[in-house]
């Protein structure tokens, strides 16, 4: 028995993954142009000003269940639709502000946002309407958005070179209300129409079999994704502090850490163009390999470029199976829910891991701190290990 989807085509995914890019620049991204400008002109302390972020990445972790339960429930994606006018209130709200507390609550806002619009809003989606084919889509869009940073603080270096600081939040939320409204209105349709466009068969064969324990499942999945969050954000706020402590000049590690983005992006190509594994064989080998980039930061800083180069590898592909690994162990039905219970907690962590890291680097030393990565990425390829495990059991059971 074939079931046939229709599949979003490559340039709507283009489409799709640019306003993802919009979305990620208007929030994560926002502060490594303005935070400097924004210190220079209010006088808070630069910790105050990225704290506000870390509140935005709580908010959003706390609504992200609420958030998949909604693309779940509700047939009209009220959330991608609206993302771009709550965070350029939010944007709008930051550049107005001129008391920290009115800061603060922009970013509130700008958190509310992040749940609405970010990867897991959207990657719930594709997985709603167009099931275990949404891989593709997925693929595709972090692909493209891959290139934020290099399309984004171009941007916000401009706007804030011609018009300071706040005109650029107001002139950034001017476009994402103007752009993201329209494009998930066209592109993500209410019903996905059945044998149009692109279509692909999905074999009954090709999903995981039913009855896997859910609740055991979930938690090792939810633990692996905790960690991957703390992992990824350690190693991208103090990746230059980690080179230089390492024996690299500033100037060098600044180089060398600029690999880190390309590498993200490569594997994500490769991807989208390899023969396909299952997303369970992918998460395995994509642990070990973040494992073994974490290694290499502890090694002779002249081999430091391969560290940025297997950790970017290993963490352009967690990127992929954030989506795409619940979508294919769970199916498609709840994959809204199950992406939303499975986005708060990482998120937290991830607001949480810049202020614990930067304390531990304080009182202990940035080559301890990477050592705590190296058993925590280690932890990872156990709960990878045992998850696999336990499904390939389940399905041979089944099968039996």
């Amino acid at each position: 028995m074939n079931i046939e989807y229709k599949a979003v085509s490559l340039p709507k995914n283009f489409i799709l993954g640019f306003t993802q890019i919009l979305l990620w620049g208007g929030s994560f991204f926002l502060l490594a142009i303005l935070a400097k400008p924004i210190v220079a002109e209010t006088g808070w302390s630069h910790q105050l000003v990225y704290g506000a972020l870390s509140l935005a990445m709580l908010v959003s972790g706390m609504l992200a269940s609420k958030v998949g339960k909604m693309i779940d429930t509700i047939a009209r994606n009220y959330n991608l639709l609206y993302a771009g006018f709550v965070m350029g209130a939010g944007l709008i709200i930051i550049g107005l502000s001129r008391h920290f507390l009115l800061f603060l609550l922009g970013w509130c806002v700008v958190g509310v946002a992040m749940a609405m619009g970010l990867y897991d809003a959207l990657f719930a989606t594709l997985g709603k309407k167009y099931g275990k084919i949404a891989r593709k889509s997925i693929v595709q869009v972090t692909l493209i958005s891959g290139f934020t940073t290099t399309v984004v603080w171009p941007l916000l270096s401009f706007l804030l070179n011609q018009y300071g600081w706040r005109n650029a939040c107001f002139v950034y939320a001017g476009i994402l209300i103007v752009w993201v409204f329209p494009v998930h209105k066209l592109l993500i349709p209410e019903k996905v129409q059945i044998g149009e466009e692109e279509n692909v068969s999905l074999s009954i064969q090709e999903t995981v079999p039913t009855g896997l324990e859910n609740t055991s499942v979930f938690t090792i999945l939810l633990v692996n994704f905790t960690i991957g969050s703390i992992l990824m954000t350690g190693i991208s706020v103090h990746l230059v502090e980690i080179l230089n402590d390492n024996g690299l000049p500033l100037t060098m590690a600044i180089s060398v850490g600029a690999m880190l983005g390309p590498s993200q992006v490569g594997i994500r190509f490769l991807d989208a163009i390899l023969p396909k594994k299952t997303p369970l064989n992918s998460a395995l080998v994509s642990s070990v390999t973040i494992f073994v980039g974490l290694i290499l930061f502890l090694m002779h800083h002249q081999i430091s470029f391969l560290a940025v180069i297997c950790f970017g590898l290993g963490n352009g592909m967690r990127s992929i199976l954030r989506g795409t690994l619940p979508l294919w162990i769970f199916g498609a039905d709840s994959y809204a829910t199950i992406m939303g219970r499975l986005a708060g907690l990482p998120m937290v962590a991830q607001a949480l891991t810049p202020l614990l890291s930067g304390y531990m680097i304080a009182h202990f030393s940035v080559k301890k701190f990477v050592g705590l990565l190296v058993v925590l990425a280690f932890i990872n390829i156990i709960t990878m290990v045992v998850l696999r495990n336990k499904i390939l059991n389940k399905s041979r059971l089944l099968s039996a």
